[in-house]
C-alpha cells in the first residue's frame, strides 16, 4: 500500500496554496450583475447621499423650536402652507405637508411624525415637540461626496448593490470568475440525474454527492463546471484530468481516490501529468487532500466521503479560491458564539472539522458537537448547523467553554 508523501499541517498547505493562487483578469461589468463579483478597484462616491436635506418619516416640516412645549392637552398650532415652489422657504410657525425622501423646504429643520398631529381646516396641532434635526437625514449624512465606500478586493453582497445604485456608480471593475472544472471518480457511483440502474444494481450503487456539492460551494466565487465521473482506472483518471485542463478550465476540482489505497489512482495521476505539491494534510476529516499543478493550473486531489470534501473545502479550497479571485478585504463567515455542552477531543497536531447543533437558551447559545469523525455520515452536515475548527495546537474544546461556531452560508 503506499503511503501519502508527508502529511502537513494546515497552516502549511495554506501558506503553500498561496504561493500558487494566479489572480484572474479584470474586467468591467454592469453593477446590477455584480453580485458575488470582487472588486478590483476602490469605489469613491462621486455625489453626497442623500443629495439634498430629507424627510424620514410622513408627517410634517417644521421649525423644530415652533413645537417646544406642545402636549395632548397644549397642543401647538401651526398654518399649513403649500408652497408652490421647491425652493420656498418657511417662515417662523408655519408647516408643510412631507412625505418620506421628500426634500425639507427651506427654513424647516424637522419633521413632526402624523401620529402627533391632526388637521383643522389651514391650522395643524401638534400634541408632541419635536428638536430640531428630528425626523430628517441630513445630505450627506450616509455617504459625503469623495468618500471611499467600498475597497478593492471585497466579495459583494446584496447591501453593496444598493450602495452602488443609490450613489449612480453604474459600472464597476471586478476579477473574472475562473471556471471551475469538477471531477467525481469511483466504479461505484452514478449520476442521480442520469443513470438509472436496474433494481439489482442500484444496492451497488452510490449517487455522486459531491459533483453538486462542490457545484454549490464553488459557485460563491468562481464557475463550477461539472465534468461527470470518471471510473477507477489509471489511464481513465489521466485522460480526463489531460483533457479538462487543456480545454478552458482555469483549475480542477476532483474527489475520490485521494486515498494511499490499491485503486487510488488520483495523485499518482497528477504527478504524473504535472506537479503533486502536496499530498497528505493534518485535518480531520479530509486527510487525503492533495493539491497539484498541471499545465500551470491548480489541480485539488479531494476525499471521496462528502463530510471529508466539505471540510477539505472550507479548510483549503475557499480560501485558494478567495486568493484567486483578489478577495483581499476580509471576508468573515457569520459566527456565534456558545458553550461546549460537553468536551469534544482533539489531539495536537491536527486541525479538526467539528460539526455541531446550536441550542438557543435565555442565557445565549449551547452548541451540542453531531461528529467529529465519521467523513461518510453526510446527514451530520444536514442536522447540524454551523462547525467548529479545532486548531492543531488545541487538544480539544473543553465542556463549559465558549467558543466560535462558525454558521452555514
Amino acid at each position: 500500500m503506499k503511503l501519502f508523501r508527508t502529511l502537513i499541517s494546515l497552516e502549511e498547505a495554506l501558506r503553500t496554496l498561496s504561493s500558487y493562487a494566479k489572480r484572474t483578469e479584470i474586467e468591467e461589468i454592469g453593477f446590477e450583475a455584480a453580485l458575488n463579483r470582487v472588486l478590483a478597484e476602490d469605489v469613491f462616491s462621486l455625489i453626497d447621499s442623500p443629495p439634498f436635506d430629507r424627510a424620514a418619516m410622513d408627517g410634517y416640516a417644521i421649525r423644530g423650536e415652533d413645537s417646544f412645549g406642545a402636549t395632548p392637552r397644549n397642543p401647538v398650532f401651526l398654518e399649513i402652507k403649500k408652497p408652490r415652489r421647491v425652493e420656498e422657504e418657511i417662515g417662523a410657525g408655519e408647516c408643510v405637508p412631507i412625505a418620506t425622501g421628500m426634500p425639507v423646504p427651506k427654513g424647516s429643520n424637522a419633521v413632526v411624525m402624523l401620529e402627533y398631529t391632526k388637521e383643522r381646516g389651514d391650522t395643524l396641532e401638534i400634541f408632541k415637540p419635536v428638536t430640531p434635526g428630528k425626523n430628517v437625514s441630513f445630505k450627506g449624512e450616509d455617504v459625503k461626496k469623495g468618500e471611499a465606500v467600498l475597497k478593492a478586493g471585497k466579495l459583494l453582497q446584496a447591501h453593496d448593490i444598493g450602495m452602488l445604485a443609490s450613489l449612480l456608480k453604474i459600472t464597476v471593475k471586478v476579477y473574472k470568475r475562473a471556471k471551475i472544472g469538477i471531477i467525481s471518480t469511483g466504479d461505484e457511483l452514478i449520476d442521480p440525474t442520469l443513470e438509472q440502474p436496474e433494481q439489482e444494481q442500484r444496492h451497488q450503487k452510490i449517487a455522486d454527492a459531491n459533483s453538486y456539492v462542490l457545484a454549490a460551494l464553488t459557485q460563491k466565487v468562481a464557475v463550477p463546471y461539472k465534468m461527470g465521473i470518471v471510473r477507477d482506472n489509471y489511464d481513465e483518471i489521466k485522460n480526463a484530468l489531460r483533457s479538462a485542463l487543456e480545454g478552458d478550465c482555469d483549475g480542477l476540482l476532483v474527489s475520490g481516490g485521494s486515498s494511499v489505497g490499491e485503486r487510488d489512482f488520483l495523485a499518482d495521476a497528477v504527478e504524473e501529468l504535472g506537479e503533486l505539491v502536496f499530498h497528505g494534510v493534518a485535518i480531520r476529516p479530509g486527510e487525503p487532500t492533495g493539491f497539484g499543478v498541471i499545465n500551470n493550473k491548480p489541480v485539488f486531489v479531494l476525499p471521496g466521503y462528502p463530510v471529508a470534501t466539505i471540510s477539505a473545502f472550507e479548510l483549503l479550497v475557499r480560501p485558494f479560491l478567495y486568493a484567486m479571485h483578489g478577495v483581499t478585504v476580509r471576508e468573515e463567515r457569520r459566527q456565534i458564539l456558545a458553550v461546549a455542552s460537553k468536551k469534544i477531543p482533539s489531539a495536537v497536531g491536527r486541525t479538526d472539522f467539528v460539526r455541531v447543533k446550536l441550542l438557543r437558551t435565555e442565557g445565549g447559545y449551547y452548541m451540542e458537537p453531531l461528529r467529529v469523525s465519521g467523513s461518510g455520515i453526510l446527514s451530520s452536515m444536514t442536522r447540524s448547523d454551523g462547525f467548529v475548527v479545532i486548531t492543531e495546537n488545541n487538544e480539544g474544546v473543553a465542556e463549559g467553554e465558549r467558543v466560535a461556531v462558525n454558521i452555514y452560508d
